[in-house]
């Protein structure tokens, strides 16, 4: 999942400032329409975007009858009708390229295509397999897949995605967040909602799996954990990727924000360790591409990527990659989200949207460097987990008692 965030408000916009913008909003729709149906918004593209390379990020693919839709995220998960439609909308308006040509472009040893187009999934979802794959053999398009080493053949996706989903349907409270955040954080907290939820997720996954059930146990939080169908790839779906031409990338090993993370070493070295394994004897040499959990990360940990063997890093910022004659001048590549609530609300596709997003983002220069993607990381001491776990109840009363003075305040 990447770092923008998807609003989880806990209390409703105001109703008359909304209904202020409706006529202006529906002014720019109308432009937007009416400029991409004529062909105006076509032909910018081509003109303008002739030398980039254009990155987008998807999460999932679903039909909305499979049992997983429903706790799905909205922001990230398409249905496979739409995704359909979007990959024939690709195929109109860019040469789709391989991971494998990206990387012989950054080597120099042969240009990409004008106005080239990588599709990436990230997180590794079973989904991928069951519904994107055969969209994608169908149109005959390459992708790249990165995959969460821990997650790999999970029956369960990460505890934080139920999270999101628990609060983006409210059966969190805000109090209850908050709790939860200083149990599991150790840092209390007057953030709102949205950040608190966010800090928790990026931080999240390295947790210890007794000590987040704890902690959820203590404050009465039900996540409703869907098992069936199985949510993630196992390593025989992975393989049958790399069989038909999908490439396989690293996408950290647990899936915690790398600023945030104890041990990037191992958030480097074991996706690479465990995913090589899979993908060597179905053809693919070696797992060389970085996707960085939420697209955080700081130059010095990019340094480290790059030390550790990962060629190409993909990161969160929102951009199209500069091309120099069709050769990629920097190991650092910024990506498009494809957010499905804009560009297909009530399961309506609506090309025009996409165009927009797509045709109109910033452009980074060939030879610009990357600039910083995703927060700075604190200094924290590392505390054992048995400590943590030790500590567990005194925090719980210290976090209870807190909010107690703050409701009396």
């Amino acid at each position: 999942m990447r770092a923008t965030q998807a609003t989880f408000n806990y209390v409703g916009r105001d109703a008359s400032g909304a209904a202020r913008f409706v006529p202006i909003r529906w002014l720019r729709e109308l432009i937007r329409t009416s400029l991409y149906r004529i062909g105006a918004l076509s032909l910018y593209h081509r003109l303008r975007n002739r030398r980039t390379l254009t990155v987008v990020t998807l999460h999932r693919v679903l039909q909305q009858g499979d049992a997983r839709w429903e706790t799905a995220l909205p922001p990230w998960t398409l249905d496979d009708a739409t995704f359909d439609r979007c990959l024939a909308f690709f195929k109109h308006h860019y040469a789709i390229v391989g991971l494998d040509d990206v990387k012989q472009s950054l080597r120099r040893e042969r240009p990409l295509p004008a106005r080239s187009l990588l599709l990436t999934f990230d997180d590794g979802f079973a989904d991928n397999f069951d519904y994107a794959l055969p969209l994608l053999r169908k149109h005959g398009a390459p992708a790249t897949v990165f995959v969460t080493s821990d997650r790999v053949g999970s029956e369960e996706r990460l505890w934080t995605e139920d999270l999101l989903s628990a609060v983006a349907r409210r059966r969190v409270s805000r109090q209850q967040l908050a709790y939860l955040h200083t149990l599991l954080i150790g840092e209390d907290s007057d953030a709102d909602g949205d950040n608190l939820v966010w800090d928790i997720v990026r931080r999240g996954p390295e947790l210890e799996v007794e000590l987040v059930a704890t902690a959820l146990s203590a404050l009465e939080i039900d996540l409703q954990r869907v098992r069936r169908p199985r949510q993630m790839l196992t390593p025989e779906e992975i393989a049958i990727f790399v069989q038909n031409g999908i490439s396989v990338g690293a996408h950290g090993k647990t899936h915690t924000a790398f600023p945030f993370s104890s041990d990037i070493p191992a958030e480097l070295r074991e996706p690479r360790a465990v995913l090589s394994e899979i993908v060597a004897p179905h053809g693919q040499g070696s797992v060389d591409a970085l996707s960085f959990p939420h697209g955080a990360y700081t130059p010095e940990i990019a340094d480290q990527a790059l030390a550790a063997g990962y060629e190409l890093l993909f990161t969160g910022e929102p951009e199209l990659c500069g091309l120099d004659h069709g050769f990629l001048g920097t190991s650092r590549v910024g990506r498009l989200d494809v957010d499905a609530r804009r560009i297909a609300p009530n399961g309506r596709f609506r090309p025009e949207v996409l165009a927009t997003s797509l045709f109109t983002a910033r452009r980074r220069r060939a030879d610009r460097t990357s600039l910083l993607s995703g927060p700075e990381p604190s200094a924290t001491a590392t505390v054992s987990y048995n400590a943590q776990l030790a500590g567990l109840r005194r925090r719980l009363s210290e976090a209870f008692a807190s909010g107690k003075r703050r409701e009396a305040r």
